[in-house]
């Protein structure tokens, strides 16, 4: 629309009311607290729309070309994006935010409290808290790949599907890795080993930790005995206030082998598959993975 087509138009119709304005050759100027009110139509701008002040509206405002807002944008409604969208400052979000497509960070972050999303060295990103990160789910938290922990996992019960194996860095060949598998069982064990010399009388006692009888149950307690040295008949009597009396032979060795059941450590043994388990056993949103 041209500067004359604008003017003839505002002179014809008396729905445009226009307060404390002028129109010259540089358009139309609102001043001393003026305002243009438009009621049942809309403005259509095809050039550049510069706006100094503030801009209040109850209805649509649709862009269609690159928008650019210098100071503080404030938002009450919906706002809907279909290009890009470059924010410089500072943006704050006080309703639900939508992504229907991606959310690429480059050189910035993502804060919220102590946790800060980012992208780090040669890594393709990082999730850092500064106090305890909590990563909490309905049924469970699923990692397809490898996951690398270099500090202390806690947790409050592990269900391992497959190898519960270490891996270190092999002693005495370099460039490779020594991995080692855990020893299974129905129960949760503990275990204590040691060396015992017996004195003349053949007899011992295997001093236990002073937490054991605290930490173990009373029943299911084993101990073995292994001679060192040329054979000879040992024995043991039951595991009692921490203790294990021995005997064997006058002033021989033996290796002693304490195992016992932790307390508060059971375990369902045997458990139904759900039903919505795929024939391996593996069951919930990994299950096809």
């Amino acid at each position: 629309m041209s500067y004359a087509q604008l003017v003839r138009l505002i002179r014809a119709e008396a729905t445009a009311t226009i307060q404390h304005a002028g129109i010259g050759s540089a358009g139309v100027r609102v001043h001393s607290g003026g305002f243009i009110t438009i009621e049942n139509g809309g403005l259509d701008v095809e050039g550049t729309a510069t706006i100094v002040g503030l801009l209040t509206g109850s209805g649509t405002i649709d862009w269609w070309g690159p928008s650019i807002f210098r100071g503080t944008l404030n938002v009450t409604g919906n706002m809907a994006t279909s290009g890009t969208l470059v924010v410089l400052g500072a943006t704050t979000l006080n309703g639900d935010v939508a992504l229907n497509n991606d959310l690429t960070l480059g050189t910035g972050r993502i804060l919220a409290g102590p946790v800060r999303i980012d992208r780090a060295g040669s890594y393709g990103g990082r999730v850092y808290s500064s106090s305890i990160l909590v990563l909490e789910a309905g049924n469970a938290v699923l990692i397809n790949n490898d996951t690398d922990i270099r500090g202390i996992l806690l947790t409050d019960g592990l269900d391992v599907d497959g190898p519960k194996n270490f891996r270190i860095a092999h002693p005495t060949k370099p460039g490779f890795w020594l991995r080692h598998g855990s020893t299974e069982s129905p129960v949760s064990g503990t275990e204590y080993k040691g060396r015992l010399k017996l004195d003349a009388a053949g007899e011992g006692i295997v001093e236990l930790p002073p937490y054991f009888e605290a930490l173990n149950k009373p029943d299911g307690r084993t101990v073995q005995l292994t001679a060192i040295g040329r054979p000879f008949p040992v024995g043991a009597d039951d595991v009692a206030d921490g203790q294990v009396k021995v005997y064997g032979d006058p002033n021989r060795e033996v290796f002693w082998h304490v195992m016992a059941e932790r307390i508060g450590a059971d375990f369902l043994l045997e458990e139904e598959i759900p039903a919505e388990a795929t024939d391996d056993g593996r069951v919930g949103p990994w299950a096809a993975a």
